[in-house]
């Protein structure tokens, strides 16, 4: 009897790890090496969690690293990430973006949590391209836009305890990337761009009444 359970449990763990094997060689994705295409700079974040310990903006910033501990763990709340002027996620065939969050497939650890991915072309309108889990891909396709230069990402997860709290995010690639379109409309250098111009362009009125 107690050989026959033995048997059973020797069964079950090479069962159990030819699945992994199976899971990991069908996702066949291999991470980008080139730093252009992925984040540049964190514009703006709101992360939550009392006990967070992975707040700093390198956790998400740049190429990713699959030996690396530290995601940017969002507890809640949000990032918004710069791809950069002349790195803009392109609209073409196929999925345009992935992001990575630590999980059991890509990573080889951790659970996969919930997040929605948006995308700008200048911090104002915002477009969803939907919800991902775990390590996820998404077409540009999915908004009303043919390029987009920020992204942001929510997260979904309501569980805001422990050091990791949340959505991990590890990078923010885009999988087709370039310089923005010549049709295109000029996207402003920052969030404060239009803001600005009107004060310079109401002083300016205001100078030119005084003259008369």
């Amino acid at each position: 009897m107690l050989k026959r359970k033995i048997s059973y449990m020797v069964i079950s763990l090479i069962l159990m790890f030819s699945l992994s094997l199976t899971a990991l060689a069908a996702d066949g994705r291999t991470a980008g090496t080139d730093s252009r295409a992925y984040a540049n700079s964190v514009v703006e974040k709101e992360l939550g969690g009392t006990a967070n310990f992975n707040t700093y903006d390198n956790y998400i910033i740049g190429v990713v690293d699959m030996n690396k501990i530290e995601p940017l763990s969002l507890g809640g709340g949000y990032v918004i990430v710069d791809m950069g002027a002349n790195e803009l996620i392109l609209d073409e065939e196929g999925d345009d973006l992935r992001v990575y969050e630590k999980d059991q497939i890509f990573y080889g650890k951790d659970t996969p949590e919930k997040y929605e991915v948006f995308v700008s072309q200048d911090m104002q309108t915002w477009e969803s391209l939907g919800e991902g889990l775990g390590t996820d891909e998404f077409d540009l396709a999915d908004s009303k836009l043919s390029w987009a230069r920020y992204v942001k990402i929510e997260d979904k997860e309501t569980i805001t305890t422990g050091r990791e709290p949340g959505s991990d995010i590890d990078a923010i690639e885009a999988l087709h990337f370039g310089e923005e379109p010549r049709s295109a409309v000029p996207v402003p250098s920052t969030p404060g761009f239009a803001v600005v111009s009107s004060v310079i362009a109401l002083v300016a009125l205001l100078f030119l009444e005084k003259k008369r």
